[in-house]
């Protein structure tokens, strides 16, 4: 009869029928005669209870069962899976498991378990057990979080095949120990990827390589919520592609989850960029460091170099936390001649792959003449198309327009990229031809696109307006850029009073 009933409630359970299953297997334990028979029917009630919904008391069963079979394994296995979250709880029962059936299936359940309870170190005491190959991701994953980079790549190229989440794992570690050429081809690999997790790392990456389009691309494929870092990154690429309206999106979605002085800051500088200067304020007012910083950026144009180094100077330790802020104050520095500043700022610890360092310094050896050095950077980075405009000004600071000419008509990225300030080459190229009226026409031509380069094309002007004798034209351009960099005043006395 017991196995008639069994036959019928498999059948039931197998067409979902868990409440019918559950009547039979009550009938059976009243009928039960044996104690194995009895653990046998507790066990399918708690797995029929765990299909229906009811975790309560699929674990009253288990907890029953094991009371009087403690090294059932099937229902030590079923107790970790109810028990779900709860990892602590989890974790000693997995290495009973283990312990009962010295499986390397079990052992990677345990291992799995530490890893996600942060417990490192009891992990990698098995690194070199006999299922050093079967649990291969835990111990990689464990190294990986111990910062043993090393040891992780090892492990994991040590594999004939990756699957998707150990590839991650190891684009991880190149990215940690700045292995560029090993994680080209491993992002390669992971491009065609849809895993959310992938590509949130690939914008990781593509930030760092100042690819801000593709950046903004990828995070409009994905769900950023609970990413706080993507969304910020995110954010700083619409910030420095002057895509304002979605800089402040990301960023007033960050502000409105995390309170964080950093976020504010990016949302004040977004708003800045709008020109809502009292939004701006509004978003730092509690935080007395990035409110000094941004008044100061909003009235950069009335302080003078001393005042501005004086400050700077002060403000190092939150550099050091906010690139966002270290950036804006490198401009600011070029802008106005404080170049050792600039070096300093650009020399703070950073993440070794953020090109966006490496940018100001090639721009810093190229305003400092030190153009042998701006050279061998330049042929590293080069091929990288944000790199382009900087070898357009490696050239134009030496007056090479011949060479300077043939850049401009070679690559797509002075064609794609920077129109408004091609345009500042192409004038500087005629001026160097004497063909200063065309010269003209194609600056105020870039002019009426710019968005970052203003003062440059003003103080042109000044000088090709200077060349065809229009004093008058000359005299406006120059107030124009020195209404922009104070800077330049001391010129502009100089030839008001001529």
């Amino acid at each position: 009869m017991i196995k008639e009933l069994l036959q019928e409630m498999f059948l039931l359970k197998e067409k979902g029928y868990y409440k019918q299953a559950i009547e039979i297997l009550y009938k059976l334990l009243e009928i039960s005669d044996s104690q194995d028979e009895t653990c046998e029917i507790m066990y399918e009630l708690a797995e029929v209870y765990f299909f229906s919904g009811n975790i309560e008391r699929a674990l009253h069963y288990i907890e029953k069962l094991l009371e009087t079979s403690p090294e059932h394994t099937a229902a030590l296995r079923l107790q970790i899976k109810l028990l779900g979250a709860d990892v602590l709880k989890r974790i000693p029962l997995a290495r009973q498991l283990y312990v009962i059936t010295n499986k390397q299936e079990d052992l990677k359940l345990y291992l799995a378990l530490l890893n996600k309870a942060k417990m490192y170190s009891e992990t990698i005491t098995y690194a070199e057990s006999s299922a050093k190959n079967f649990c291969y991701q835990e111990f990689a994953e464990a190294y990986y979080a111990m910062s043993e980079y090393g040891k992780s790549k090892e492990i994991l190229l040590a594999q004939s095949e990756l699957n998707e989440a150990c590839e991650l794992l190891l684009a991880k570690t190149c990215y940690a120990i700045n292995d560029e050429d090993a994680l080209k081809t491993i992002e390669l690999r992971l491009s065609q990827s849809s895993n959310p997790e992938v590509i949130k790392f690939i914008i990781q990456i593509e930030f760092d390589l100042m690819n801000y389009v593709k950046v903004i691309s990828l995070a409009e494929k994905i769900n950023l919520v609970n990413s706080p870092e993507i969304i910020y990154k995110c954010g700083l690429a619409c910030f420095y592609k002057n895509e304002t309206t979605k800089a402040k999106k990301y960023f007033n979605l960050l502000c409105e989850e995390k309170n964080n002085p950093k976020y504010k800051f990016a949302l004040a500088m977004a708003y800045t960029q709008a020109g809502q200067t009292s939004q701006a304020i509004e978003a730092v007012t509690n935080n007395q460091q990035y409110l000094r910083l941004l008044t100061l950026l909003l009235n950069e144009k009335a302080v003078s170099k001393q005042v501005l180094a004086k400050e700077f100077m002060a403000s190092f330790e939150l550099y050091a936390k906010d690139t966002l802020a270290l950036f804006i104050a490198a401009d600011v520095c070029i802008k106005r001649g404080l170049y050792g500043i600039a070096r300093d700022l650009i020399k703070l610890p950073h993440n070794p792959r953020d090109l966006r360092f490496v940018y100001y310094e090639i721009k810093l050896f190229i305003l400092e003449e030190k153009y042998e050095e701006a050279s061998v950077l330049l042929d590293k980075y080069g091929s990288n198309d944000n790199f382009a405009l900087l070898y357009a000004e490696y050239f134009n600071s030496q007056n090479n327009f011949s060479t300077l000419e043939e850049l401009l008509g070679s690559r797509k990225s002075y064609e794609k990229n920077e129109f408004e300030q091609c345009c500042y080459y192409y004038a500087r190229i005629l001026e160097a031809k004497g063909d200063y009226t065309r010269a003209i026409d194609v600056a105020q031509k870039g002019l009426m696109f710019v968005n970052n380069y203003t003062e440059m094309y003003y103080t042109l002007l000044y000088s090709l307006y200077k060349h065809i004798g229009d004093n008058t034209k000359a005299l406006d351009c120059l107030q124009k850029a020195a209404s922009l960099n104070p800077d330049l005043r001391p010129k502009l006395i100089s030839e008001t009073s001529l």
